[in-house]
């Protein structure tokens, strides 16, 4: 856990100024995280998309050119353990400041776990109209279907609760926002490029639809991370949404597009 920033550094909400101060406080945070190549930080979170399609490709191979036949949820393995691969290797990899200033992660406030909650409201709001709205003009929408056996519930756990919610905040709002702040870019920027990237990852889910869906939910995960500079309120967020969707999936809660 990252040490307590001195209370001078400390931000009072709707104090005067308090943006600012919160800025400056951000700039300190992931300022280790400016020696970073900017293409491998880019790259990095695709790794993941690469080495599910590799496992896809070589099914399709070894079923001589036939799709495999693998339902959906099959795919969250890999993609589940290349993720986690990727965050035990930055682990080792890198020296403990840079660690901690991807790895932001802080005492929650009661605001910022409150604001987790509401975004997270929010966020299932986001999911239900833009599934709504692609149903209405043929769209398929941004889901995984009804999974009932053993294994898919145990593939979806793994990949969609345990492992995303964590590696994507690292990855996403962690070192990929850290880094171009550190690098100079502005607030916006740097948010709407990490924005489209994490909204990117998810397109092969549902196209269109899982882009525009996940690239609003990831506004709201950067909000959070940035306000706060903390990823534990954007976590809490993101785990919620995930469980959710997991209850949705397995038919205990009633799917509302």
């Amino acid at each position: 856990m990252a040490p307590d920033t001195p209370t001078t550094d400390r931000v009072e909400p709707g104090s005067a100024g308090s943006w600012a101060r919160r800025r400056r406080r951000l700039e300190r945070t992931v300022e280790p995280l400016v020696d970073c190549s900017l293409e491998w930080v880019l790259a990095l979170p695709f790794v993941p998309i690469a080495f599910t399609a590799f496992v896809m490709t070589a099914g399709i191979t070894a079923n001589q050119g036939a799709d495999p036949g693998w339902p959906q949820w099959a795919l969250i393995v890999p993609l589940g353990v290349a993720y986690a691969a990727i965050v035990y290797w930055l682990y080792r990899e890198w020296d403990r400041a840079t660690w901690r200033a991807a790895v932001v992660v802080r005492k929650p406030s009661t605001d910022e776990i409150g604001a987790a909650l509401l975004a997270t409201l929010v966020g299932i709001a986001i999911v239900v109209v833009g599934n709504n709205a692609a149903e209405t003009v043929g769209l398929a929408p941004h889901d995984r279907g009804l999974v009932t056996s053993g294994a898919g519930i145990a593939a979806l756990v793994f990949g969609t609760v345990v492992v995303a919610p964590i590696a994507e905040e690292i990855l996403f709002r962690g070192l990929v926002l850290g880094h171009l702040v550190a690098r100079g870019y502005g607030i916006v920027a740097a948010s709407i490029l990490s924005v489209l990237l994490f909204a990117l990852v998810h397109v092969f889910m549902a196209g269109v639809v899982s882009i525009v869906v996940t690239g609003l939910l990831g506004a709201l995960l950067t909000v959070l991370r940035l306000w706060y500079d903390n990823l534990v309120g954007a976590w809490l967020m993101h785990l919620s949404i995930n469980v959710w969707g997991l209850l949705v999936t397995v038919g205990v809660v009633p799917v509302l597009w």
